[in-house]
């Protein structure tokens, strides 16, 4: 569940606007659970009509000044955006079509109390004020000569298993006398000892939320109970 940290696609959703539960578990077995992780995340057959290029972001590209006031912000410390040592993980490809950008990523994590722990920080109550503070300051620093709204970050329900959520945002930007809303939306699920995270960006109306849910359901349902 650490993709939501992962500023790159983000960074590339400023570019569009211009353009667009506890206990202990078995022992890890890293060679399946990276299987596990790969075989989860979405593919081009989730997304027909989409054209997937691969993902290149990195798992920690966050600028520190954003990390030290998401940390103040959160009360969460700055580890709290590295991965998790042992993690596996499992990344899609990008997939765009038109202003739309839907991205994927699966962790295993090496015990259920790393999953705990990372549920617990992105679930907190009031997170969606840290989010919409953090988006706002990638957005400022990604656009260039553009003017950038302050970001706003709902909480909504995601209906997945019995640890899951979801945030929308919407940030407003303008450059030459036009404006145009984006729209990024977050969804996490937890399962055992996996984490599902599905990121979508879009310009002009948010992507589809009944599609949302569907493919993080997807992605929950094929960990099962591999990741136990």
């Amino acid at each position: 569940m650490k993709r939501v940290w992962r500023t790159c696609a983000i960074a590339g959703a400023a570019a569009l606007v211009m353009a667009a539960c506890g206990g202990s578990s078995a022992k890890a077995d890293p060679a399946k659970d990276l299987a596990t992780a790969k075989a989860a995340t979405l593919t081009a057959t989730d997304l027909p009509g989409y054209t997937a290029t691969p993902d290149t972001s990195s798992s920690d590209d966050t600028p520190a000044a954003l990390k030290t006031q998401f940390a103040n912000c959160s009360h969460e410390p700055k580890s709290f955006f590295a991965d998790t040592p042992g993690e596996q993980k499992g990344h899609s490809p990008d997939f765009k079509k038109g202003n739309t950008t839907v991205s994927a990523e699966v962790d295993v994590e090496p015990t259920r109390s790393d999953v705990d722990t990372e549920w617990k920080e992105i679930s907190k109550s009031g997170i969606e004020t840290c989010l919409g503070q953090l988006f706002t300051a990638v957005f400022k620093s990604s656009a260039s000569g553009v003017t950038v709204g302050k970001a706003t970050a709902t909480r909504f329900t995601v209906g997945v298993g019995s640890r899951s959520v979801g945030y929308a945002m919407k940030i407003t930007a303008a450059e030459g006398g036009q404006s145009i809303d984006a729209y990024i939306d977050l969804l996490v699920a937890a399962r055992d000892r996996a984490g599902v995270e599905l990121d979508a960006v879009s310009v002009g109306q948010p992507f589809d939320r009944a599609t949302e849910k569907k493919l993080v359901q997807t992605m929950y349902n094929r960990v099962g109970s591999k990741a136990s």
